[in-house]
């Protein structure tokens, strides 16, 4: 399997939050388990925030990451816990350069025989609801590439695990969902043909302009199409504010 193809498989797999044997915990595991196998590090872990305001250790790929993880839980010192608290990625290719900043971390992390650590935060509307914790075992940052494909991984691994539900999908909650997407669809259309009519737009033009106004607004687009509609907006507003 070509790369291309093992990271498709990996966001796939992700967003797999619908099939009968798959929960929260099975999507962590292949987070951690898709990280060393795209990136080469040689352990991963992740943690989730509990309602107290922690961290608690989800997923690890051996025990020697289990040992780190739990130590940082119990501590609270550590590139796991940095992550989370400032919702940024952390790179430290090089452990041993970081003996002040994580004294305790760093000589644990070094003599279970691991010399490089990277943590991304699992986000949600920029909010941290948990740290992935890479490890390595020979100093070398890793690419920005691969940096970029962790946290994208990360990102969607905790979209995932915000969507999941407990009771399982039935087919009529598909035909449901389906429906309110064509639904959403013919409720944007509408709502571009009047801006188009209204400021001589082409229909190219009106849905950039309704997607500019949503965005400034912070918005969907199809709350703003619902309210232009139901004449509670007008599409004069709009296209005045998303000049």
């Amino acid at each position: 399997m070509s790369r291309e193809q093992q990271i498709t498989e990996a966001f796939v797999g992700l967003t797999d939050i619908v099939a009968d044997d798959v929960d929260p915990t099975v999507l962590l595991h292949r987070l951690v388990g898709h990280c060393v196998t795209l990136t080469g590090v040689d352990a991963a872990g992740v943690m989730l925030a509990t309602a107290r305001g922690g961290l608690r250790p989800i997923a690890v790929t051996d025990d020697r990451a289990a040992m780190i993880e739990l130590f940082q839980v119990q501590t609270g010192h550590g590139p796991c816990i940095d992550s989370w608290r400032t919702a940024q990625a952390i790179s430290a290719p090089d452990l041993s350069v970081l003996t002040d900043r994580w004294p305790a971390f760093v000589q644990l992390a070094r003599t279970a025989g691991y010399v490089g650590t990277y943590a991304f935060p699992l986000r949600i509307r920029h909010q941290a609801v948990g740290a992935l914790n890479l490890l390595t075992g020979t100093t070398g940052a890793l690419s920005e590439q691969d940096t970029a494909l962790l946290q994208a991984l990360a990102d969607v691994a905790a979209i995932a695990v915000v969507q999941w539900t407990v009771e399982p999908l039935r087919p009529a909650d598909i035909v449901t969902r389906v429906q309110a997407t064509v639904s959403a669809k013919a409720a944007t259309d509408t709502a571009v043909g009047m801006l188009a009519a209204a400021g001589s737009l082409t229909v190219q033009e009106a849905a950039r302009t309704l997607r500019r106004y949503s965005g400034i607004r912070h918005q969907r687009s199809t709350e703003v199409a619902q309210a232009l509609i139901r004449r509670e907006l007008s599409p004069e507003t709009v296209l005045e504010e998303s000049r």
